[in-house]
């Protein structure tokens, strides 16, 4: 058991926390330890995955009602499910009877949700309507026994555009007030407008918290990305952090074109517009925007050195997605995914290297790196 009463005490001591919030230039980061302790890694799986809003899925996977999709967040089984009202609610993927899991895999246009082991039965919003033999032989009634009073626990969630969140503990500050600087940030795209085109998955073989650092800093745009660094130079970009919104924002970052065929663009954009806005909510989402597509990536930590990531390329209208556009929508992938793969093998360097023993907190600049600095500090607020 480790000492002290916020579970802090055990790994960060209070000279390393004075140095972690100092000013930017001058503070010490976060202890290389934190990014190889599995012992950690349980802590912001219980403190800090559970308590935030960790974006969790995509509702065009369950497009029609009775359509169901289970995930892990924060270790913990649950799911997606688009009800009779096309409202997708989220639940404990755990049948209240013997503790089995509900939902095995996708589910499409199910009329009701069964738990395979005894048949326990529930509806679309959660209420368990069926269970076999439970009052004898051929009878689902018993006396004294409320079906009412044993349905599925929900999880708390929200869901903005196409991606949904969900706030495990249920002690988040709601939704809409910690989105709101991101989605002021994106107010002037018509993201309702938006239809999913592409999903590229990755596994990282390092910790989420590399994963969350690198998108938020453009030092290594050089000598990482030269394709990238071209069209968005690195001294370019303005450093953006306000409460969960960590950003940096480009005002020419994109190609003028990707293709011979223009892509359809956010309406209400001037026709030179080539703004690119990388976008992080955190603790686990990322947007990066242009003026004629949108790129979200979401990261699933799955232990202290394994980040499951994936990218999903969305684009402006059914007619977008059509053959004569098709060269223009995969350059664009390719672009991305090419640029996230050579941070891949970086990532996965700096995670071995954190496990020598001459692997300190790092430092910052104070000029490039203010938003790592305060995704840092992020992560420790968060397991208070």
């Amino acid at each position: 058991m480790r000492d002290g009463a916020d579970g802090l005490s055990g790994f960060i001591d209070a000279e390393t926390l004075a140095g972690l919030e100092r000013p930017t230039g001058s503070a010490r980061g976060l202890p290389a330890r934190l990014y190889v302790d599995p012992a950690f890694f349980r802590l912001e799986t219980e403190r800090l995955f559970a308590r935030t809003w960790m974006c969790a899925g995509y509702a065009h996977e369950i497009p029609e009602p009775g359509d169901a999709l289970p995930t892990l967040v924060a270790g913990a089984p649950i799911f997606f499910v688009r009800g009779r009202d096309r409202t997708i609610c989220a639940f404990h993927n755990v049948c209240p009877h013997r503790g089995n899991l509900v939902v095995h895999g996708p589910q499409q246009a199910a009329a009701a949700l069964r738990c395979r082991y005894h048949g326990w039965t529930f509806d679309l919003a959660g209420a368990l309507t069926i269970t076999p033999h439970w009052g004898g032989y051929g009878e689902t009634r018993a006396a004294g026994f409320d079906r009412a009073c044993h349905g599925l626990a929900p999880v708390r969630m929200a869901q903005w555009h196409d991606w949904l969140f969900v706030n495990l503990s249920g002690t988040a500050p709601p939704f809409a007030d910690v989105l709101r600087p991101f989605a002021d940030r994106t107010a002037e795209y018509a993201l309702d407008d938006l239809v999913h085109g592409h999903s590229a998955p990755f596994a990282i073989a390092a910790n989420w918290k590399l994963v969350e650092e690198n998108f938020l800093e453009v030092l290594h745009l050089p000598t990482i990305h030269p394709a990238l660094n071209a069209a968005a130079p690195f001294q370019n970009h303005a450093m953006v952090s306000d409460g969960a919104l960590l950003a940096t924002i480009i005002d020419v970052g994109l190609p003028a074109q990707w293709d011979e065929v223009a892509l359809p663009r956010f309406p209400g954009l001037a026709p030179d517009n080539r703004t690119a806005k990388n976008l992080a909510l955190f603790p686990n989402f990322k947007l990066i925007i242009g003026p004629d597509h949108c790129v979200s990536m979401v990261e699933f930590p799955e232990g202290v050195g394994l980040t499951r990531q994936r990218w999903d390329f969305y684009f402006l209208g059914k007619d977008s997605l059509t053959l004569r556009y098709t060269g223009t929508r995969q350059a664009i992938i390719d672009f991305f995914v090419g640029t996230n793969q050579e941070d891949v093998g970086v990532l996965e360097d700096m995670q071995r290297a954190r496990t020598s023993p001459a692997a300190r907190g790092n430092v910052f600049s104070g000029v490039w790196e203010t938003v790592v600095h305060d995704f840092q500090r992020h992560v420790v607020a968060g397991l208070r």
